[in-house]
């Protein structure tokens, strides 16, 4: 299946309406592993000019967030706490 990130966040505010607790978010993770699989997905979104931190896409109804991270090199980050809200990596 080739991934488009206005599939890939269409289906992820399908799962989320339906299901917003860790079941929900159990299923946009492995819908974005999959994602993340297709070649073509990640050089569009994830290329070499990509900044370190772009916001891809923001839900406007459920205010969930679609971020890229690209570091240039190791990096590391001391454990923290995002409060109330949810990070799938």
């Amino acid at each position: 299946m080739g991934y488009t990130l206005e599939k890939v966040t269409a289906a992820a505010e399908d799962v989320l309406a339906a299901d917003p607790g860790p079941g929900g978010r159990q299923k946009v993770r492995a819908l974005l592993e999959d994602a993340l699989k297709d070649e073509a997905f990640v050089a569009r979104h994830l290329g070499d000019d990509v900044p370190e931190r772009k916001i891809l896409y923001t839900d406007p109804q459920l205010g969930f967030c679609v971020l890229a991270h690209v570091y240039k090199g190791a990096r590391e980050s001391d454990p923290h706490d995002h409060g109330p809200t949810w990070a799938i990596y």
